[in-house]
């Protein structure tokens, strides 16, 4: 294979390649769009989750309304059970 082949070749793959990226990208801001339309649509604001509202707060002290203060947080924020308990705990450890 000579040079100019090599270099038609290289530059077919890199136009391939970008032609790939475009798609990937096209494809990713659809999603960022519907997931915002989708957390628009529940109520709920991106970086919600960092502060739990009084009353979350106010449950997950009381060792007897742990589950409640997770029920309460999860309402809220739209996390899975995991992510809440885990912030629920942490409230708990906390006071």
């Amino acid at each position: 294979m000579n040079n100019d082949t090599f270099f038609v070749l290289t530059l077919l793959a890199l136009a391939i390649a970008l032609s790939q990226l475009v798609g990937i990208h096209t494809r990713l801001r659809e999603s960022e769009a519907k997931l915002n339309a989708l957390l628009t649509h529940m109520g709920i604001k991106w970086g919600q989750y960092a502060e739990p509202s009084d009353e979350v707060k106010a449950l997950a002290k009381d060792p007897k309304a742990k589950i409640a203060a997770i029920k309460a947080y999860r309402e809220q924020t739209g996390l899975g059970l995991k992510e809440a308990k885990d912030v629920i705990e942490k409230l708990g450890a906390s006071s």
